[in-house]
């Protein structure tokens, strides 16, 4: 009798050897000779690494960038999870449409998102001129080029990526569960 891996079929290795060529073509292989060449260039050691983190640029780079994860991962959870959840309990045909919109979202292409954002985040933007009609602010704001416009684009880039997932979880989440916690 012939058994599902020693059988006909065998393992699926075969079907899966393209990605693994593949990911050792352009990404093992580069990363390891990349890291054999951060303790070999100039000199061989650790300097490099010791003048990365020695340095106040570096440090600034990195405080940066975490800084900014952390903020935007933060406003994204606290708009991806209300989303999440009322898509969750909405009926199925207005779920259907704002998941469509979401996924539309999705499937724009980020140069043309980025550039809608610029439009409306300049001095100039549709943003500006509302908050100076209704009295909010006498010059326009600086929104771009600064955090407060990463914030912004970074947020819209990544709600899907968090809506979706949220959604998912949420599902599935048994409604007896819900009842006795209200309780």
């Amino acid at each position: 009798m012939l058994s599902a891996t020693s059988g006909g079929r065998g393992s699926g290795l075969g079907f899966a050897m393209p990605a693994i060529l593949l990911l050792l073509a352009f990404f093992v292989i580069p990363v390891a000779f990349l890291l054999m060449r951060s303790v070999t260039e100039p000199a061989p050691g650790l300097q490099n690494y010791a003048t990365l983190l020695g340095s106040t640029t570096y440090a600034k780079i990195f405080f940066n960038t975490f800084f900014v994860a952390g903020v935007v991962t933060a406003i994204t959870v606290l708009i991806a999870f209300p989303v999440a959840w009322a898509l969750a309990i909405m009926p199925a045909r207005w779920a259907a449409v704002i998941f469509a919109v979401i996924l539309l979202s999705m499937w724009t292409n980020l140069l043309a998102r980025t550039y809608a954002w610029m439009v409306l985040l300049q001095q100039t933007g549709l943003i500006n001129r509302m908050l100076k009609a209704i009295g909010l602010i006498d010059q326009p704001l600086q929104l771009t080029n600064n955090l407060i416009g990463v914030t912004i684009g970074m947020v819209y880039i990544m709600l899907p990526f968090m809506i979706l997932p949220l959604l998912g979880v949420i599902r599935k989440i048994d409604p007896a569960i819900l009842q006795a916690a209200a309780l």
